[in-house]
């Protein structure tokens, strides 16, 4: 990777085609948003209209993995944030190495969440919403995934650079959104 290249230091061409993939990605992401709102406005329409929630004989889930996972998922954002700050800045190794635990903190929460997806007792509702909602979202993070993968391995075949970083930054703007729509549905689950 070369030394440092702002965005001002991109000629006027690529600041255009850098700003038509940003907005393409939020434009993508503000419509997967809607199905993630859509998605809780659903849970909080169904326990609304139910007496006891979640129903009787059904034990509410435990906090402790969820929140463990959370945290997990967090800190993976904060190591792609870094990721991609390191190949704006040209710096292959740190790129790479924090892209890796962005990966394995990733692996982890999917691995964890579908654990929890499974064994969710059977309880009408009140399971099938919990697996919509953790299912839908593990679906997504599991796209993104390997999405991430596919960066990686280009990564270090050296496909990055101060002025082709693209794909790593829209990587980590998805994986951003997987943490976002998590901390929603965590909120919603687990909490409410």
């Amino acid at each position: 990777m070369q030394g440092e290249l702002t965005e001002r230091q991109l000629s006027p061409q690529e600041l255009l085609d850098l700003k038509n993939k940003r907005t393409g990605l939020a434009i993508f992401q503000f419509s997967w948003m809607l199905v993630f709102v859509c998605l809780m406005f659903v849970h909080w329409w169904v326990r609304n209209q139910a007496l006891v929630w979640p129903p009787e004989g059904v034990a509410r889930h435990g906090l402790l993995i969820p929140t463990v996972m959370t945290l997990a998922l967090i800190a993976s954002s904060i190591t792609a944030r870094r990721a991609r700050r390191a190949v704006k800045a040209g710096d292959a190794a740190a790129f790479l190495s924090n892209w890796r635990i962005t990966i394995g903190l990733g692996v982890l929460f999917v691995v964890v969440m579908a654990a929890e997806w499974l064994l969710v007792p059977v309880s009408g509702q009140y399971s099938n919403l919990f697996r919509v909602l953790v299912g839908f979202h593990g679906v997504h993070a599991l796209a993104i995934g390997v999405y991430l993968l596919r960066v990686y391995r280009n990564g270090r075949a050296g496909a990055y650079s101060t002025r082709h970083f693209w794909p790593v930054e829209a990587a980590a703007g998805l994986w951003y959104f997987v943490t976002i729509a998590w901390i929603l549905f965590y909120v919603v689950l687990y909490w409410s």
